[in-house]
C-alpha cells in the first residue's frame, strides 16, 4: 500500500522547521495553503488580512529551509487565477522554486496558459503543475484542458467544491457510490493521456480502517490512474505508505447517499459544529473529524433558503442511482434544476427502489407517513416483468448458494418475489464472456418463451397493473399527484425491446393517458441504451427528465390547488 501524500499542513509565526521534517520524514510532500484554509469563515473581511500575513510566515519558513539546504520536497496551493489574491501571490512565490504547484478551479485550457505565462514572468519554477478540478465546467472541459499540455502529468480532484459547485446536499464523500461515480469519469477523461490523479483529502481522519482501505482500493485496483492523496494528517501521511491489513473489501463501504434529502436540522447542527470548533481556519476539526468551509457553506445556504418545499418522490430501480452516470447528470437532478428554475420552489427528490412487488405498498405507505408528498412518479420497469416471466429462475438463498427454480406462478411457485436482490449479496453476476456471448442470449430467450408458454407473461402483465392500481389508489385516497412512467426497451436479448413495447402497451392501455409518460422515444438517432441493452444512457436521462418536466408542467402537477 504505497502512494504518495500530499500533506497540508497548517503553519503560523509559531511553526518550527521540526515540524516541517516531521512531515517530510512521513514520506509527504509538504504542501503550504494560500487558498481556502486561509480564511476566516466567521468574519470574511479579515480574510485578506490573514492571506497577507499567511504569505509572510510561508516566506520565513521557505527561506529557513533554503538557508539549511533541507532536502524537503514543498508544495504550494495558489489562490484562483479569477481572484486578486493570485497576484499577491505571485509576489511572494517570485525566485522561488517547488515539487509541486496546485492550481485551484481550473475550468479552461486557457487558465493554463495564463498561469505559465505569469509563473514564466515572475521566475516560479515547479516540477510539477497541478490543475485541480472542482467544478462540473472542469471536469467537461478536462480532455480540452489537456490535450495541448503535454508537460502536465497529474491532476487532482477537489470533491467539496464540486459538491458545492453541483448544488449537492449534503455533500458525498469517499464512502457513498455518487464520489466513486466522479473518480470514474475522471479517469475515463484520463486514460488516453499520460496524466495521473491526487485523490481527494479523506475529512474523517478517526476512520482509518475506511482510509486503508481505500488506499488499498486505488493503489490495487486503480493503480494506473492514481498517483497520490492529498493528507490532513501526518498518520495519513504514514498510513499512505504502509502495509495496514485491510479489513473488509473497499466497496462493501459504500453506500447510495442520494435516496433522501437532508432536512435544515441536520444544516443546523453542521454550522454549529463549525462554528464552535473554528479557528480563523477554512476547515473545523470536531471529534477528529474536518468539516470543510464548502459543506459550512452549504449548509448556510440550507438554512437561509426560504423558498417553498416540495417533495418529490420517485418509485424505481437503479436507474435513480445508475452507477455509470454522474449525480448531477442523473434525470431527477436535471429535472430538480428544471423545476425550481420554473416554479421558484425547492424540490427535495426522494427516492424508494423495488424490486419485489410485495414490499413495495410498505416502502411507498412508510415515506408517505414520515412526510407531505407532493408527486409520486412510478416506474414501470422492465426487470421485475422480466424475471417474472422466465421459466428457470436463478437466485441466491439466505446462506449463500446459488439456487435453480421454475417460476410456475398459478403454482404459488415465485422466487423472484420471495428473494430481494436488492440485497446486493443475492445478486449472482455472471462473467462478461459468458453474459455477452451469442449462447447465453439465446438461453435467456428461450427462457423467456418457455415461460410465456406457460402463462407467466400474462401473470407478470397482470400482477404489474395490480400493483400500478394499488399505487393509484393509494394516492388517491392520501391526495397526492402521480405519474406513471413508462419502461425503456431493455435489448440484452433479441426479444426483450418486444417484450417491453408490450408492457408498455398494456400499462398505458389502462390508466389515464395525461399522467403517463411513455419511456421510449422512436427515431430519435440517439443510443438510449449502453452496449450492455441494459443501462440507459446519458441523452436517455436528458429524455426522460424533458418528458417528466413537460407532463408536470403542462398538468401542473406541482402548482398550488
Amino acid at each position: 500500500m504505497k502512494i504518495q501524500p500530499y500533506q497540508f499542513v497548517k503553519y503560523d509565526k509559531n511553526t518550527s522547521i521540526e515540524h516541517i521534517e516531521k512531515v517530510h520524514q512521513a514520506g509527504a510532500v509538504v504542501c503550504f495553503d494560500f487558498e481556502d484554509g486561509i480564511v476566516n469563515p466567521l468574519e470574511t473581511d479579515m480574510s485578506a488580512t490573514l492571506k497577507e500575513e499567511a504569505r509572510g510566515i510561508f516566506s520565513h519558513l521557505y527561506s529557513v529551509l533554503y538557508d539549511f539546504n533541507k532536502d524537503i520536497k514543498t508544495g504550494i496551493r495558489v489562490n484562483s487565477i479569477k481572484t486578486e489574491e493570485f497576484a499577491r501571490d505571485l509576489i511572494t512565490l517570485k525566485g522561488k522554486r517547488f515539487d509541486s504547484i496546485l492550481i485551484p478551479k481550473i475550468e479552461h485550457p486557457g487558465d493554463i496558459q495564463l498561469i505559465l505565462a505569469r509563473f514564466k514572468e515572475f521566475d516560479i519554477q515547479y516540477k510539477n503543475l497541478i490543475p485541480v478540478i472542482e467544478s462540473k465546467k472542469g471536469l467537461e472541459n478536462l480532455e480540452n484542458i489537456l490535450q495541448p499540455h503535454p508537460e502536465i502529468g497529474k491532476i487532482a480532484f477537489g470533491h467539496c467544491d464540486y459538491n458545492l459547485d453541483i448544488d449537492a446536499y449534503p455533500f458525498f464523500h469517499q464512502d457513498s457510490w455518487e464520489y466513486w461515480k466522479w473518480i470514474h469519469a475522471i479517469i475515463d477523461k484520463i486514460k488516453n493521456y499520460s496524466v495521473q490523479l491526487i485523490n481527494s483529502p479523506y475529512l474523517n481522519t478517526s476512520n482509518e480502517d475506511f482510509f486503508c482501505s481505500m488506499i488499498a482500493y486505488i493503489t490495487t485496483h486503480k493503480k494506473d490512474y492514481f498517483c497520490g492523496q492529498v493528507t490532513l494528517s501526518t498518520r495519513q501521511s504514514i498510513l499512505c505508505h504502509s502495509e495496514n491489513p485491510v479489513k473488509k473489501n473497499f466497496t462493501e463501504y459504500l453506500e447510495n447517499k442520494n435516496l433522501f434529502p437532508v432536512d435544515k436540522k441536520i444544516a443546523l447542527a453542521l454550522v454549529h459544529e463549525f462554528e464552535a470548533n473554528n479557528k480563523q481556519k477554512g476547515l473545523s476539526k470536531s471529534n477528529n473529524k474536518f468539516i470543510s468551509l464548502q459543506e459550512y457553506l452549504a449548509s448556510k445556504k440550507l438554512i437561509n433558503d426560504r423558498r417553498e418545499v416540495k417533495e418529490i418522490c420517485f418509485v424505481g430501480g437503479c436507474f435513480p442511482v445508475q452507477y455509470n452516470i454522474v449525480y448531477e447528470d442523473l434525470f431527477h437532478q436535471q429535472l430538480r434544476r428544471k423545476l425550481e428554475h420554473h416554479l421558484q420552489n425547492k424540490l427535495h427528490i426522494n427516492i424508494i427502489r423495488y424490486e419485489r412487488f410485495s414490499t413495495l405498498p410498505d416502502k411507498i405507505k412508510n415515506l408517505a407517513g414520515s412526510k407531505k408528498l407532493d408527486l409520486l412518479i412510478f416506474h414501470v420497469r422492465p426487470e421485475p416483468y422480466l424475471r417474472l416471466i422466465k421459466l428457470f429462475y436463478q437466485y441466491i438463498d439466505d446462506k449463500g448458494y446459488l439456487k435453480w427454480s421454475l417460476n410456475l406462478p398459478y403454482f404459488n411457485l415465485l422466487m423472484v418475489e420471495k428473494y430481494d436482490i436488492l440485497d446486493l449479496g443475492r445478486i449472482f453476476h455472471v462473467p462478461g464472456r459468458e453474459r455477452n456471448s451469442i449462447f447465453y442470449k439465446f438461453l435467456i430467450t428461450c427462457n423467456y418463451i418457455f415461460g410465456s408458454m406457460i402463462g407467466n407473461k400474462r401473470y407478470a402483465l397482470k400482477s404489474y397493473l395490480r400493483t400500478v392500481k394499488n399505487m393509484i389508489d393509494f394516492c388517491h385516497s392520501n391526495h397526492i399527484k402521480y405519474i406513471i412512467l413508462g419502461p425503456n426497451r431493455r435489448s440484452n436479448t433479441h426479444l426483450e425491446p418486444f417484450l417491453c413495447r408490450d408492457l408498455d402497451l398494456y400499462i398505458s392501455g389502462r390508466t389515464n393517458k395525461h399522467i403517463y409518460v411513455c419511456g421510449y422515444e422512436k427515431d430519435t438517432g440517439k443510443k438510449m441504451n449502453q452496449e450492455n441493452g441494459i443501462h440507459v444512457t446519458s441523452y436517455y436521462h436528458e429524455l426522460i427528465a424533458e418528458k417528466l418536466y413537460k407532463t408536470i408542467i403542462t398538468n401542473r402537477l406541482l402548482n398550488p390547488e
